[in-house]
């Protein structure tokens, strides 16, 4: 076996050193672009490309989630339609559900039309692989400019314009009364700033409004007292329901009284009919009593009344 040379070693080291760089390269732009991540396939389908082309980006809020592989040319029924392949990466393909809705999107100013996908409600199944998205048509300037109808835009404006005109001749018509009206307004406008008239001293009378500051003052002190007995009353009224009780207590009380008095004026009649019996009735006794001789002479005689002298006064 024939030895290498060192120029050999040193040149088989070298492409050793390039080839592994050259891999090492592959894998960074491939990370960098997506080769190597797991995606899922979806198709789309449009009534036309909308100049979208493949490599063209998928993108969620703005975010690409994916390319477009393949765009080709579908009947479905009697109707052609362009089918769209896309692949999304699986770390998106959660998002894609039964109400997500796919439309071809232009770019403000530079850069090439995209395709882009709404996230779906979870209240809806997910899309399962190679199903399709459902789409939305994406309006052309054609579509617009049917829409906006610029010959009755025209007419509208025309329309503006005559009345315009016409307007203009009407205030010609009428300069003079206008003319006539301003000045009697720059007349009333006059007499208000000298303070004539009734609205001139309403609004320039340096005293009104020297009363109107006064009386505004002597309001918010009322203002300011009625907020004082206001916190008065309040501290005042959770005072008045222990009061209250006791005075109830008290209403309670009195109406026994009251119902005993009541019950016991009843019996009075009775009582008073029992006293006036048994007065007549000692009356009678004694009356008995005395009438016994035996006891009648043992009883002190009655003394006789005399008469009492009276000197008369003599009057001054």
């Amino acid at each position: 076996m024939e030895a290498y040379t060192k120029s050999e070693k040193l040149a088989g080291l070298f492409l050793f050193l390039a080839l592994l760089g050259g891999i090492t390269f592959l894998l960074l732009i491939g990370q960098g672009k997506g080769w190597f991540k797991k995606t899922q396939t979806f198709l789309v389908k449009f009534p036309q490309s909308y100049n979208l082309e493949p490599g063209a980006a998928v993108k969620m809020f703005n975010t690409e989630i994916g390319t477009v592989t393949r765009l080709r040319i579908v009947r479905i029924k009697d109707d052609n339609q362009v089918e769209v392949s896309i692949r999304v990466n699986n770390e998106y393909v959660h998002l894609i559900r039964g109400n997500s809705v796919a439309q071809v999107e232009s770019p403000t100013i530079l850069g090439s039309e995209f395709l882009s996908i709404s996230p779906g409600s979870y209240a809806y199944p997910p899309i399962p692989p190679y199903g399709t998205i459902p789409s939305r048509i994406k309006k052309t300037l054609a579509d617009y400019m049917e829409e906006f109808q610029p010959e009755e835009s025209l007419h509208k404006a025309r329309q503006l314009l005559a009345n315009l005109l016409e307007l203009s001749d009407q205030f010609k018509a009428h300069e003079a009364k206008i003319s006539s009206i301003l000045g009697q307004f720059d007349t009333a406008l006059a007499s208000v700033v000298e303070g004539r008239g009734t609205i001139g001293k309403l609004l320039m009378d340096r005293d009104l409004y020297n009363r109107l500051q006064s009386s505004v003052t002597k309001l918010e002190k009322i203002l300011q007292n009625s907020e004082k007995v206001t916190v008065d009353v309040k501290s005042t009224a959770g005072k008045l329901p222990p009061l209250v009780d006791r005075v109830n207590e008290n209403l309670d009380i009195l109406r026994c009284i009251l119902g005993d008095v009541q019950k016991a004026s009843g019996q009075l009649p009775e009582l008073l009919e029992t006293a006036d019996d048994a007065t007549r009735t000692g009356k009678e006794v004694i009356e008995a009593i005395k009438a016994n001789p035996l006891i009648r002479w043992t009883l002190p005689k009655t003394p006789t009344g005399e008469a009492i002298h009276v000197e008369p006064r003599s009057l001054p």
